[in-house]
């Protein structure tokens, strides 16, 4: 592999590591930065619902409630080149929820519910401002 094609599989790499982070940071208003303005999404919790477009993916990060806090485990992060511009990836992910009105016990933080273990199916493009989500495509595999 070439420093080139191995930047471009580091480049979205991160975006599936900075899509959660955003999303644990409360920072879903920038999501759309990570994302082409034609790009379609699927929740692990809802894979039959696709939201097209970057506008209205953020808008629906903007529906969860407030008290919700989140931590994404992003886990066996495999990305494949298919072009000069184009890519896939799957990852595995784990996700940890809780209610921000729940206790933070010091040292313990706050208790969260069962975790949720699902995949992403990613497809990425090269754009004028670096590479960004097409596609993404979640799914629970797992539930306790």
């Amino acid at each position: 592999m070439t420093t080139e094609e191995l930047a471009s599989v580091e480049a979205c790499r991160s975006l599936i590591l900075e899509f959660a982070a955003r999303i644990d940071s409360s920072q879903t208003q920038t999501l759309g930065e990570l994302l082409t303005a034609d790009a379609t999404f699927a929740r692990p919790t809802a894979p039959d619902v696709v939201i097209a477009g970057a506008d209205a993916i953020v808008a629906a990060f903007a529906l969860r409630p407030r008290t919700m806090v989140t931590q994404h485990l992003n886990l066996n992060i495999r990305i494949r080149l298919t072009g000069s511009d184009t890519a896939e990836g799957n990852s595995v992910v784990m996700l940890f929820i809780a209610n921000s009105a729940d206790e933070m016990v010091p040292g313990k933080g706050r208790k969260a519910g069962a975790p949720l273990l699902g995949t992403w199916t990613d497809k990425f493009v090269r754009t004028a401002d670096g590479w960004r989500f097409k596609d993404r495509r979640g799914a629970v595999t797992m539930h306790t």
